[in-house]
């Protein structure tokens, strides 16, 4: 076994003994509580209204089997947008939000929120964790001495991007097992035979919504792990990170919240009642690219700032 094995296995060990590990497993355990909870409202609020629909046309004549044989569009009338047939809309919706609670498409419902709102603060937290647990437990030094600076560094960074893919791929496993568990749990009386075929070839596929939020992960837990690697601090890294994703608005149009915003429409679904949209047009393609290459940059710096620093020696 080489000596980047070696800095790996025992990084993983005092993970697992530290239990940091289980920040990340667990946040995400957690979040997926409350993303299925508000699936499960979508689907209540979804099929109630479209009840009240199909009984306000019933009234006026038309018939559910009427309204899905005409497109469903947006008009604008008086400065207002109106819909020209809301019984199809409504059908749609509530098509849709029933179809999130299913296999495979619970995957999407699932991630989708904690993607944007979890995610970063929680894996750059995780990060921020990695970069100092040495430091807490007073074992930098000699581990800096056994295993030397490069495996050491390079056992941090494959630790955060083995548990960023794994706690993003348990998510996906169990929003795919306990979704239809739910659903027959909270939902057994809201049944109903969506008779007639909706257009879901848009579908997003269950692999590359994975893969999009295992590279959310990775990109903010790197991103925590090299500023606590200079900082040294897990505490104000944190609260600066957790002031700036949740509470800044979006004044840049290449602010990462609203490049990753406008990528996950072309990647999720978003039938389970979370739906953000990109408050600023963005070319995704190169924004994507400068959030990784300024992840790169970062690197560089924290790892030539923290190979200077004498405090470890």
């Amino acid at each position: 076994m080489n000596r980047y094995m070696r800095s790996l296995r025992t990084e993983v060990r005092y993970q697992l003994w530290g239990r940091s590990v289980f920040l990340a497993v667990g946040g995400l355990t957690v979040s997926l509580l409350f993303a299925f909870t508000g699936s499960i409202s979508n689907v209540t609020a979804r099929l109630a209204r479209l009840q009240v629909t199909e009984a306000q046309a019933l009234g006026n004549g038309m018939t559910l089997a009427d309204a899905m044989g005409h497109p469903s569009n947006v008009v604008v009338q008086g400065g207002q947008r109106m819909l020209d047939n809301p019984v199809r809309f409504d059908y749609e919706a509530a098509y849709f939000a029933y179809r999130a609670l299913e296999a495979p498409y619970a995957v999407g419902t699932g991630l989708e929120m904690i993607t944007f709102l979890v995610i970063p603060l929680l894996f750059f937290v995780y990060g921020c964790g990695t970069a100092v647990s040495d430091i807490r437990q007073r074992i930098l030094k000699d581990r800096i001495v056994v295993e030397g600076p490069g495996p050491y560094i390079a056992a941090k960074v494959a630790a955060v991007v083995l548990v960023s893919f794994g706690a993003t791929m348990l998510a996906a496993l169990l929003s795919f097992g306990a979704a239809p568990l739910l659903k027959a749990l909270f939902l057994p009386d809201l049944s109903r035979d969506f008779e007639y075929a909706v257009d879901d070839s848009g579908v997003g596929n269950p692999a590359v919504q994975v893969a999009f939020s295992a590279g959310v992960a990775v990109l903010f837990g790197l991103l925590g792990l090299f500023i606590g690697l200079v900082a040294r601090s897990m505490l104000i890294p944190s609260l600066a990170a957790g002031g700036l994703l949740m509470l800044m608005p979006f004044t840049w149009s290449y602010d990462p919240r609203n490049i990753l915003t406008a990528a996950g429409e072309g990647v999720f679904n978003y039938w389970g009642g979370f739906n953000p949209r990109p408050p600023l047009p963005v070319e995704t393609t190169f924004g994507l690219g400068m959030l990784y290459g300024a992840l790169v940059l970062v690197a560089l710096i924290s790892i030539a700032v923290w190979s200077r620093m004498s405090k470890f020696i």
